[in-house]
């Protein structure tokens, strides 16, 4: 048995970049979708304990496999690309993904929210005193804002400090060990 040819993943990568356009790299997607496929595939007929019976939880355990390959979580945006769904039909099953996985999403967003990111010292922000973290990006700062929201660590966004636009000020709970290097 072969998987794709390479012509017919040559077309799913145009589709793909068809429905991402710039968001995203839609050979990294559709490689991790492939792959996520086959695992998925393999675990569901090998591997112990219970396997999905319903669209939603298979769904759920492709998502979560794409979402390891691509070492994030995967976005709604993406979704729609790969499983050609509705914008709420795509909310609705990253919200499955996030409930159902929740250990892996939180451990992929944190990990994929801190890539360049360093600590600037400590700060007080709207009463909260912290260690002042820049990230590279609004996308980061908004997803560590987010999982930090989920795991009950208290952070401020940082509005006032043009040199770093997408700083945050994170409370003593945030775990020092997954605080990113000084710089």
């Amino acid at each position: 048995m072969a998987g794709l040819t390479k012509d017919e993943q040559s077309q799913l990568e145009t589709v793909v970049a068809r429905r991402l356009g710039v968001r995203s790299n839609a050979k990294v997607l559709v490689a991790a979708y492939l792959d996520a496929m086959e695992r998925n595939a393999y675990s569901r007929t090998v591997e112990s304990g219970p396997v999905p019976t319903s669209l939603v939880a298979e769904r759920s355990a492709i998502l979560v496999e794409i979402s390891r390959q691509l070492g994030r979580v995967i976005e709604d945006f993406e979704i729609q690309a790969l499983f050609r769904v509705t914008p709420r039909q795509a909310g609705s099953m990253r919200a499955t993904l996030l409930a159902t996985y929740s250990d892996d999403a939180d451990a992929l967003t944190l990990a994929w929210s801190m890539r360049g990111a360093r600590q600037l010292g400590r700060l007080t922000v709207d009463g909260l005193n912290g260690t002042k973290v820049t990230l590279e990006s609004e996308d980061r700062r908004d997803a560590l804002v987010a999982y930090a929201g989920r795991t009950g660590v208290e952070v401020r966004v940082v509005t006032d400090d043009d040199a770093h636009p997408w700083a945050v000020v994170l409370g003593d709970d945030f775990p020092k060990a997954d605080l990113p290097a000084k710089k």
